[in-house]
């Protein structure tokens, strides 16, 4: 089980520890080291994404990609929420 979760897990946080330089937070406390836990991610996913797909078809895609939420619930939740 060890040698299939490095095959999977390991090589991400690898990446971003030691190519990245990410060895620590720069935040304290859970909500925001979870915050900066997610940025990094998303930055990794959208590399990622990139060398796989090259920009031209991410972008494509991007704009081809029909969200499922309803823009008028998220409206709502949004001016509630202010």
């Amino acid at each position: 089980l060890y040698r299939k979760r490095q095959e999977i897990n390991e090589h991400i946080f690898g990446t971003i520890k030691r190519k990245w330089g990410y060895n620590h937070t720069n935040l304290i406390g859970l909500e925001k080291v979870n915050g900066e836990h997610s940025l990094i991610m998303l930055v990794y996913n959208i590399k990622r994404s990139i060398n796989i797909l090259g920009v031209p078809d991410l972008i494509a895609k991007l704009k081809a990609w029909n969200s499922p939420y309803k823009r008028k619930g998220l409206f709502f939740v949004k001016t509630t929420y202010l």
